[in-house]
C-alpha cells in the first residue's frame, strides 16, 4: 500500500465549503473520510506542525521549537532555518518507511535536509544571502542526479521560489514520480505553500487567496489523475492535510524595543502574530510580573506561563510566551512593514483548526470525523500502510477504518 501524502499550507477551518465545493477535494471528501476541525499544534509555524505530521510528536517530544534556532543578533535574512532531518528527535513516517525496505520521495517538505531515509528529496532550503538556491537544494537533497535532472526538465517552470510557479513546479516533480517506472515510490510527500505566501502577502480573505484555493484543488486534482492513469489509484492512501490557518495585521507592539527601555532581561523570537520570551530561568518571576502588570498598555491578549506552555507541550527551553490582540503582531526589535496577514497563534484561535482528508481502501467512505488532534494523522497513516510510529504522543483514529 503506498501513501501520497499532500500539505496544504494555510488552510484551515474556514476554507472547508469552499474547498468542498470544488470538483477534486470535494470528491476526494466523498471517496473517504473529511474532518474540518483537526485542532494544531502550538507553536502554530509551519515546520514544527510539519514534523508533528509526519512523527505524531508535539514539539516537546520531536524539538522542532520553530521554524529557526533562536539567533537573535543575526539579522533575519542571514538565520538559518531547521532544515535537516538531524533536528528531528524521535522517528518519523520517512525514517519508518526506509527501514521497512521501502522507497520514499519528499518534495519541499519541511525540516528533510540530508536525510539517509528519503531516496527522493527535494528538501525545503532557502539560499541566505551570497548562496545559489538550486545548488544548496541539491546540497541537501539526498540524489543530487535526480535533482540535476528535474531542474534540467522542469526548473524552466520556476520564478526562484515565487508562487504559484513554485507550487507548479513541485505538482509536475510530483507527477513525475508517480509515472515513475517501473513503479512510483512507496511514500510520496508534498508540501504547497501557495495559499500561505497568498495569504501573507495580499490578506486572509483576499480575492488572491480564493485563487489560490482553487489552484491548490486543481494540483490536488492532477496529482489524482496521474494515480488512476498509471494504475495506482485504488490500492494508495491519500492524505491531504493543513497546518494552520492566518489572521489579518492591523498593528505592531515593538515589544523587544519595550524591554530594552524597561531594561527587563528578555529577548523576543518572533511567532509571527505571537512571540516567545527568551529568558534566564533565573529571571522567570521579574519578566512574567512585568508582562503580566503591562498587558493592557502592550495590547497583549495573552501571556502564557511556563505551566500553560507545558500543558500545550510547547517545547521545554519555553518559559514565556505572548500573544497580542486581535489584529496586532509582536515585533523582535522595530516595527516594520511586512506582511498583510500571518499566524502563530494560540490553540483558541480559529486559525489552530485545520483540516484533513483521508482516502483508500482501509478508509470509512464519506465519512465525516467532527474533531482530532494534529498530532493523530501520522499514527493513523503509519496503521494504515502497516508501519509504527512508537514515540508518537497521538493516537490512530481506529473509528475511521473500515
Amino acid at each position: 500500500m503506498r501513501l501520497l501524502l499532500i500539505s496544504l499550507d494555510a488552510v484551515y477551518s474556514r476554507d472547508a465549503d469552499y474547498l468542498l465545493s470544488l470538483p477534486n477535494l470535494g470528491a476526494l471528501a466523498d471517496r473517504g473520510v473529511f474532518c474540518s476541525q483537526v485542532k494544531t499544534i502550538y507553536p502554530t509555524l509551519t515546520y514544527p506542525i510539519h514534523a508533528s505530521l509526519i512523527t505524531g510528536c508535539y514539539p516537546d517530544r520531536h524539538g522542532i521549537s520553530h521554524n529557526e534556532p533562536f539567533a537573535p543578533d543575526l539579522p533575519a535574512e542571514k538565520r538559518p532555518w531547521f532544515w535537516e532531518e538531524k533536528d528531528i528527535q524521535v522517528e518519523t513516517l520517512f525514517s519508518q518507511a526506509a527501514r521497512a525496505g521501502r522507497e520514499v520521495a519528499a518534495i519541499l517538505w519541511p525540516t528533510t535536509g540530508h536525510s539517509p531515509h528519503i531516496r527522493y528529496n527535494m528538501a525545503e532550503v532557502r539560499a541566505l544571502p551570497g548562496e545559489n538556491q538550486v545548488m544548496k537544494a541539491i546540497r541537501y537533497g539526498h540524489s543530487a542526479w535526480w535533482l540535476i535532472r528535474t531542474e534540467l526538465r522542469f526548473g524552466s517552470r520556476r520564478q526562484g521560489i515565487s508562487q504559484p510557479q513554485l507550487d507548479d513546479y513541485s505538482t509536475l516533480v510530483a507527477n513525475s514520480l508517480i509515472e515513475k517506472q517501473p513503479r512510483m515510490p512507496d511514500v510520496l510527500a508534498l508540501h504547497l505553500t501557495d495559499s500561505d505566501s497568498t495569504r501573507h502577502h495580499h490578506g486572509t480573505f483576499s480575492p488572491e487567496a480564493q485563487e489560490s484555493l482553487s489552484r491548490l484543488d486543481a494540483r490536488v486534482g492532477s496529482l489524482i489523475e496521474a494515480l488512476k492513469a498509471n494504475g495506482l489509484y485504488e490500492d494508495t492512501v491519500i492524505a491531504v492535510v493543513s497546518d494552520h490557518g492566518q489572521a489579518d495585521i492591523t498593528g505592531c507592539v515593538a515589544l523587544g524595543a519595550w524591554f530594552k527601555e524597561q531594561g527587563i532581561p528578555a529577548r523576543v523570537q518572533s511567532l509571527g502574530l505571537g512571540a516567545y520570551v527568551r529568558i534566564h530561568r533565573g529571571d522567570y518571576p521579574v519578566v512574567l510580573q512585568a508582562l503580566q502588570h503591562h498587558m493592557e498598555d502592550l495590547r497583549l491578549s495573552q501571556v502564557y506561563t511556563r505551566e500553560m506552555l507545558r500543558a500545550m507541550h510547547a517545547p521545554d527551553d519555553v518559559l514565556l510566551a505572548v500573544e497580542p490582540e486581535e489584529g496586532f503582531v509582536i515585533a523582535e526589535d522595530d516595527c516594520e512593514p511586512g506582511h498583510k496577514a500571518t499566524h502563530g497563534f494560540g490553540l483558541h484561535h480559529e486559525g489552530a483548526d485545520c483540516l484533513m482528508w483521508l482516502s483508500g481502501p482501509m478508509f470509512q467512505r464519506g465519512a465525516r470525523l467532527e474533531r482530532c488532534q494534529l498530532v493523530d494523522i501520522a499514527p493513523t497513516l503509519a496503521q494504515a500502510i502497516h508501519l509504527y510510529l512508537p514515540q508518537a504522543q497521538g493516537q490512530a483514529l481506529d473509528a475511521l477504518f473500515v
